[in-house]
């Protein structure tokens, strides 16, 4: 069973924006990955350009005599999936005045209150998506997955959110381009409104 042990998180706490927030940098552990034979060392970075968690170096050290560290076995690791594991474990959301919370701790409390307004919800889908994003995930797969929505549901959910001003620039392209193209797959019924637009958002 793979096991996961975070080291050397720096001090410094990164903003990423819609109440996420992740140490600037730290270290990360993984043994009993299968079929590799010793442990997986990562130094894990909140990169600003690219909005994210990602991996800034990786090695692999041999559990001991018997065992070699091969090409064949530097490409079966899975370095973004490293990434999402350690990094889930050193974010911390915004709980809207309390004490931060865990990615545990959000998702278990997200998950138990049905009694949220529609204005509530868009607004957590928003933060499920910059959640998903600064931990190198899919965050359209967490919006849906955690609100118990379709993927398509949750694109129009961030689209609505966009048009409302809710998430900022960068995102809001994202999304845009993301809305596009499940229009074009026939997927979103509805009109897109564009970068900048107050023009019509697509119902839920």
């Amino acid at each position: 069973m793979p096991e996961l042990v975070i080291e050397q998180v720096d001090a410094e706490i990164i903003d990423t924006g819609n109440g996420v927030f992740i140490p600037r940098s730290w270290g990360a552990v993984v043994t009993g990955l299968p079929e590799i034979p010793g442990a997986v060392h990562a130094r894990i970075v909140y990169d600003p350009t690219l909005r994210r968690a990602v991996a800034e170096s990786v090695r692999v050290d041999r559990s001991g005599p018997g065992d070699e560290v091969t090409t064949t076995l530097l490409r079966d690791i899975r370095v973004q999936a490293i990434v999402q594991w350690a990094a889930a474990r050193v974010v911390r959301i915004d709980r809207d005045g309390g004490e931060p919370e865990s990615y545990g701790e959000y998702i278990a409390r997200l998950r138990g209150d049905e009694g949220r307004s529609d204005d509530q919800n868009l607004r957590e889908a928003v933060r499920l998506y910059r959640l998903g994003s600064v931990i190198n995930g899919g965050p359209l797969k967490l919006v849906s997955e955690e609100l118990n929505v379709s993927i398509s549901t949750a694109t129009r959910m961030m689209n609505r959110a966009r048009v409302a001003g809710l998430v900022d620039e960068a995102t809001g392209r994202e999304i845009y381009v993301q809305a596009r193209a499940q229009q074009r797959r026939g997927h979103t019924t509805g009109p897109v409104a564009g970068p900048g637009s107050s023009g019509p958002s697509i119902d839920r």
